[in-house]
């Protein structure tokens, strides 16, 4: 008789959490309808069958430090179907060659894998260092995958960004110089325009690599610099067209590049959702599956474009299906990781005291002052292990999507 009672009950629970399930408001109705009636494939799928049809797929990621996007991007990589190289905006294009070299040994140890894991590391950026653990762990795992590839099969990763050498900037002035062509003034466009030259980087490289048989590349932008288009330049129509690096990879290869967006948060100027929280809300209805879709003609497609404003082009008058292909669900905001440090980064005497000099340089104050900050050693202690947390911002995320749910 207990069991029976007990078995009735946990019936009547469960019909109770059923009865309280959050459900969606009018407002994005639309939304859950099609993710309620579409069976979408997973973002892997999705991704391994857009290269069926283009050789060239752009991922607009989240936040460098999130991790969880990441992983999905090595569980890409590691499919057997996939044949290509990776390009990356992270990380300085001069370093490719020690990257390559890298990633086509075979059989290191862990303990010399990690050792010549840092050491690119340790010279990956033009800032001082690149605390982020995104690209160690990118790089570690395409090694893995690369032992188990014949050599003509290897996956390499090309780093995209400016030219860059520690050793030749010698003091505050000329490290500021090279920063300030980087930024607009006075109206004026940058000098040097990052987004110029990734691509440049990029159109170069994937020639070569084209030439060696490998067509696909699987390039990794982050926000602006990942939009595959550029709404018109509306301030003065007689300027040249802002494009961003999607956009000229975009152009130099039409018909083979595709964009996607993956799900995320806008940071500029605060924290908030994409698509007004729109998008998470419905996610969340219809149990944040993972999926990936294009977004032409479709409920999230004909969203009004609410991204970061890049140029000062007109984004009020286009929807997301202007900006990019794809979209990619991969994690609700409420599960991103946050990660940063390496193991070891600063065990290396000769290192941290490199890494005086470079701060010194950057920050333009005496190496001695960078040597007694407590606010440096407590950084450099810090970056030193890798540190795992949650998204800080989750509880105003919620009720920036909360406004769209009803229990």
């Amino acid at each position: 008789m207990n069991r029976i009672f007990l078995l009735l009950a946990a019936v009547i629970a469960s019909g109770t959490v059923c009865a309280q399930q959050i459900q969606g408001n009018d407002s994005i109705k639309p939304f859950v309808g099609f993710l309620n009636s579409n069976s979408l494939p997973g973002p892997k799928e999705y991704v391994l069958k857009s290269f069926e049809k283009y050789d060239i797929i752009i991922l607009s990621e989240r936040h460098h430090r999130e991790l969880t996007q990441y992983e999905l991007i090595t569980d890409i990589l590691k499919d057997a179907g996939f044949h290509g190289n990776v390009y990356t905006e992270i990380g300085i294009f001069n370093i490719r060659d020690r990257i390559r070299s890298f990633l086509t040994k075979e059989g290191l140890t862990k303990d010399e894998k990690e050792k010549e894991l840092i050491q690119i590391y340790r010279d990956l950026d033009y800032q001082p260092i690149w605390e982020n653990y995104n690209f160690y762990f990118l790089l570690s795992s395409i090694y893995d995958i690369n032992q188990g590839r014949p050599a003509n099969d290897k996956i390499m990763l090309v780093p995209l960004d400016m030219v860059f050498y520690w050793d030749s900037i010698g003091c505050n002035d000329q490290y500021k110089m090279l920063m300030d062509m980087m930024e607009p003034r006075q109206g004026l466009p940058p000098v040097i325009s990052r987004n110029d030259v990734m691509a440049q980087h990029f159109t170069r490289e994937y020639y070569s690599e084209r030439s060696r048989g490998k067509v696909k590349a699987l390039v990794i932008l982050n926000t602006y610099h990942g939009y595959t288009r550029i709404p018109e330049y509306r301030p003065n129509p007689s300027e040249p067209s802002t494009y961003s690096t999607a956009q000229y990879i975009y152009k130099s290869f039409p018909g083979k590049t595709k964009g996607i967006l993956i799900n995320g948060y806008i940071f500029h100027p605060k924290f908030r959702l994409v698509a007004g929280g729109k998008w998470d809300a419905a996610f969340r209805v219809t149990g944040n599956h993972s999926a990936g879709f294009d977004l032409r003609d479709t409920p999230f497609g004909k969203t009004r474009f609410d991204m970061y404003n890049f140029g000062g082009s007109d984004y009020r008058t286009v929807d997301f299906e202007y900006i990019f292909d794809g979209l990619i669900f991969h994690t609700p905001v409420e599960d991103f990781t946050l990660a940063t440090g390496i193991p070891g980064f600063f065990d290396d005497p000769a290192f941290v005291e490199q890494f005086y000099r470079r701060t010194a340089i950057s920050m333009d104050i005496p190496e001695g002052e960078v040597r007694k900050s407590d606010e440096i050693r407590n950084f450099m202690e810090s970056c030193n292990k890798l540190r795992i947390e949650k998204t800080q911002e989750t509880d105003e995320l919620n009720r920036e999507m909360n406004q769209w749910l009803k229990k």
